[in-house]
């Protein structure tokens, strides 16, 4: 992306804060085709004119350069393009089924006394228990009271009425129809505003609450075909090409083979009520059902019969090593992420699974979780407890940090799998569990849940049927820690991961040397990074990597893999080997990982740019619900809930001058007023001060918030005793290493050192370090800097 002067920031801020598209960027022209104005001396010509758009119905935009119209601007010409078949398709597209409540009440009651459900045969038997469960579920579920499908009001049906029974000669038809229009599209809006707005005044999720308004399915408009490139619109070819792309992705690449599972020494002990209820309770509320129909808000409800119910189901299950078939078979939806829409590729598919199966797995989890968890080490942060994204920003952001400071080479490679979830082979994923210590019997029963399932897409209409036979169900509890597991197994199979403390020669050895031990790579699930001094080295490192995850069936994507250098590493191209081709990665100046721009100058300003962006988009989709609130401490609950964290993302890892916060601030400002509903000019009309715009919004201070964070963040990283990266970094310092002459640039924990650290003069007492290792004195200092 192109630099933006300041011009170009206000029109950026403009466009995010009015919803509107910047319609000539989306359209790229040459350099030579994009001008709109040239400088009377006939030396300089710049783009000047633009076109903002709500919607994109626009195909074209370009500059007219042989028309002549008397100025010394060209003319800008839009393409408009408006598919009145597509937006009549939009407005009939299939609709949900009314939305139904619970009644826990009634939940407790209906399940008081229920059929135990016994017989010889498992399916039989698991048939018949959903069944009764679901059946006491119908009973325990209604339509509020208060809940009106009716988005029409009386007056546009009359309307509408009226237009059905008017001759469209009839000279008034036209206006009637226009009067039909506003009126649905205005009933529509207030339908909407009226349901945010009771969510936000009963504190319930915005987001849940939107989904359940939106009546209609997106369907994807069209696809590439994967063998020819061409486009299909047709739906029989699109379900056809959805049957091959997944069949093939789902599809094992290995030779069957048999991994030898050692027999069980002991049997397993049962599952508990109590199990089941801890399983139960760590389920979100408002998730959607599988394919039995059940939820898991019904069964949190339940009598305490239930859980016993269910633990002697699945201690049965868990004894005879067998699972209902119906677990097997799943539906699938595919969720969109990012990209091109027409691309398969850029979706993930995402498994609608029986709830009671959920449970089942998350029992299994709890129990074989803390084995998983010791065979983890400390670079993986993915998917563990008391670990976040902010452990590894903050280790990458030291990094580079340091490097900048003692000149020392640094050359990361960030690598992307393809579809890492969907293409685990089985036989490396029962061996890695082996080697890691699970019970050969948990082995045997995950075995009997993967073995001979498959999954239904319905792009349309036509569902399709897929068979699975490789990867992690995307939706199962137990699924990310099984990747991870096995991508652990990988790592293993490498040299490079664990490197013998006598050798001496660090500078060609992978990783960079911290405090005694080397820093190779750093994981969040399936988000790796290679750190090494050399190009050179990191380019073995990588080959070794690819070659090891083939093993396991995962793929690295060359094109989106990524290498991040600083000036003082070496500009060596990076090449990796795959099927007799060599691919170049490419060097990339900046790159997002967790959430947080990362780039070689370690500079923090274009990711204060992002997050000032993804605040104004925040606002944006919460305006109409903060508009309609009268209740101004419901309203800043809902801006500090959404809009401050989008601001402050990642704020515990900034390094913060007096220019950033006074930015910060000022986006935080310009947010304030557009809350509260008023305009720059209007504050200033009306002589309104800071302290007046805060009275009225009532919201956080960021810049308290964002001290806030860090202080705690800090206080973490110090008392931390379990060798992360994060403390072994911040404690850092390079001793074969000399700084430049002059003063290095600010460091994180300069304001720590500077407001925080003890001194008698020039003569330092006490720390900051060692004053955050003592938890109370540290929450002392906490309220101090934030009250």
């Amino acid at each position: 992306m192109e630099n933006r002067n300041d011009s170009g920031e206000r029109l950026a801020t403009f466009c995010e804060v009015n919803r509107v598209f910047h319609m000539n960027s989306q359209f790229i022209k040459p350099t030579h085709r994009r001008w709109t104005y040239i400088s009377p001396d006939k030396q300089h010509r710049h783009e000047l004119d633009h076109i903002l758009a709500n919607g994109k119905y626009i195909t074209d935009v370009s500059v007219v350069p042989s028309f002549t119209n008397g100025s010394d601007h060209r003319m800008l010409r839009a393409n408009v393009h408006i598919n009145a078949k597509q937006a009549k398709f939009e407005q009939v597209k299939r609709r949900k089924p009314p939305r139904r409540v619970l009644d826990p009440t009634a939940a407790l009651l209906a399940t008081e006394n229920l059929d135990s459900c016994e017989d010889q045969d498992i399916d039989k038997e698991y048939d018949t228990l959903v069944h009764v469960l679901k059946k006491a579920q119908d009973a325990a579920v209604t339509i509020p009271t208060n809940h009106s499908r009716n988005r029409l009001k009386d007056s546009t049906r009359l309307l509408l009425s009226k237009r059905r029974f008017t001759d469209r000669s009839d000279p008034n038809f036209k206006t009637l129809s226009k009067e039909c229009r506003q009126a649905v599209k205005r009933d529509h809006e207030n339908f909407a505003k009226d349901r945010l707005l009771n969510a936000a005044n009963q504190r319930k999720s915005l987001r849940k609450v939107a989904r359940d308004i939106n009546e209609y399915q997106s369907y994807i408009p069209c696809l590439l075909s994967g063998e020819t490139g061409e486009k299909l619109t047709s739906r029989e070819k699109m379900e056809i090409e959805v049957r091959r792309f997944y069949a093939n992705l789902f599809a094992t690449k290995q030779s069957k083979a048999t991994t030898i599972i050692p027999q069980q020494t002991k049997a397993l002990p049962p599952f508990l009520p109590e199990e089941i209820q801890h399983s139960l309770n760590s389920f979100q509320n408002g998730k959607a059902a599988g394919e039995d129909k059940l939820s898991a808000d019904f069964l949190k409800s339940c009598h305490s019969s239930v859980h016993k119910l269910l633990a002697n189901k699945f201690s049965r299950y868990l004894q005879e090593g067998k699972v209902p078939t119906k677990w097997k078979s799943s539906k699938t939806t595919l969720i969109f992420k990012k990209g091109d829409k027409e691309n398969l590729e850029n979706y993930r598919p995402i498994c609608l699974l029986p709830v009671l199966y959920k449970i089942f797995t998350k029992c299994i989890l709890n129990r074989i979780r803390n084995s998983l968890e010791e065979a983890q080490p400390v670079e993986q942060a993915g998917f563990r407890r008391s670990f976040s994204t902010i452990d590894h920003i903050h280790s990458v952001q030291r990094l580079l940090e340091v490097g900048r400071e003692y000149q020392i080479p640094i050359t990361m490679v960030f690598i992307d799998f393809k579809k890492a979830f969907d293409t685990i082979e089985p036989t490396a994923l029962w061996e890695s569990l082996k080697t890691q210590g699970i019970d050969s019997g948990y082995i045997k029963l995950l075995k009997e849940c993967y073995k001979d399932c498959s999954t239904t897409i319905t792009p349309f209409y036509n569902p399709v049927n897929i068979p699975i036979t490789r990867g992690v169900r995307q939706g199962d509890p137990i699924s990310p820690n099984l990747f991870s597991a096995c991508l652990e197994s990988a790592f293993r199979r490498m040299s490079w991961p664990h490197l013998k403390e006598d050798k001496d020669d660090y500078d060609n050895s992978p990783g960079i040397r911290i405090n005694g031990r080397n820093l190779t790579h750093l994981r969040f699930a399936d988000d790796i990074i290679l750190i090494s001094k050399t190009p050179q080295i990191a380019e073995k490192m990588l080959q070794e990597l690819v070659n090891s995850c083939e093993t396991v069936g995962l793929e690295i994507n060359a094109n989106k893999t990524k290498v991040l250098r600083n000036k003082f590493a070496s500009s060596h191209q990076i090449h990796i080997r795959k099927n007799n081709t060599m691919s170049a990665i490419e060097d990339v100046e900046e790159y997002v990982y967790l959430g947080r721009l990362l780039n070689t100058k370690n500079d923090l300003e274009p990711e204060i740019h992002r997050r000032r962006r993804s605040a104004w988009a925040a606002l944006n989709n919460i305006k109409n619900t903060t508009d309609a609130l009268t209740c101004p401490k419901i309203r800043a609950q809902l801006f500090d809930s959404i809009v401050l964290p989008a601001l402050t993302y990642g704020s515990e890892t900034w390094t913060f001058t007096k220019a950033l916060s006074e930015r910060v601030r000022i986006t935080h400002a310009a947010l304030e007023r557009k809350l509260v509903g008023f305009t720059l000019t209007e504050q200033r009309e009306k002589n309104l001060h800071r302290e007046d715009i805060r009275k009225m919004s009532q919201v956080k201070d960021p810049l308290v918030f964002i001290t806030k964070r860090k202080l705690s963040w800090a206080g973490h990283v110090m008392r931390r005793n379990d060798n992360r990266w994060t403390t072994l970094l911040q404690e850092w310092i390079p001793r074969n290493e000399k700084r430049p002459v002059g003063r290095p640039p600010m460091r994180w924990a300069d304001s720590l050192k500077k407001e925080i650290s003890v001194r008698q003069g020039t003569q330092l007492i006490e720390p900051w370090s060692t004053i955050a290792k003592d938890r109370k004195k540290w929450i002392a200092v906490i309220r101090a800097h934030t009250n």
